[in-house]
């Protein structure tokens, strides 16, 4: 006769899905954790009455104020961002040094706005949260 007690399937069904939460749960902190060391992204929430054109991100290097826009310094989005939506986006743009990250863009009415979503950085990493609305733009910048 065996005394030794045995799992029942359900036991090791319950107990595989709590392993699994777990384990999930860890992966999501890890992947939280390294956000801000991946890859700049800009994330866009076109919160006006307008769609948002010619979608453009620029990178001005060093310490001086012109655009001193190199060879790779920019990134032009390709699609137009229609109001309502949200978009995200990972800007190619190649950095030696230390610099800011603007961005500009047209509305349908035909008004031009630039703005820096990016005031520092010297690795190209973390997010910045672009807020657009009829009265204004604010930027969240969480760069590196």
């Amino acid at each position: 006769m065996n005394t030794g007690r045995r799992f029942s399937k359900k036991k090791m069904i319950i107990l595989s899905a709590i392993i699994l939460g777990i384990v999930i749960v860890a992966f999501m902190s890890f992947l939280n954790a390294i956000d801000p060391f991946r890859h700049l992204r800009i994330t866009i929430h076109n919160q006006s009455d307008y769609d948002l054109t010619h979608i453009q991100a620029s990178l001005v290097q060093g310490d001086n104020s012109s655009n001193n826009n190199e060879s790779g310094s920019t990134y032009i989005f390709k699609k137009d961002i229609p109001n309502g939506a949200n978009v995200k986006f990972a800007p190619q743009l190649n950095l030696s040094g230390e610099g800011t990250v603007s961005l500009e863009f047209t509305d349908s009415r035909g008004k031009t706005y630039n703005k820096m979503v990016c005031g520092y950085t010297e690795y190209l990493s973390g997010n910045s949260y672009v807020t657009v609305t009829n009265e204004n733009i604010t930027v969240k910048d969480e760069c590196m």
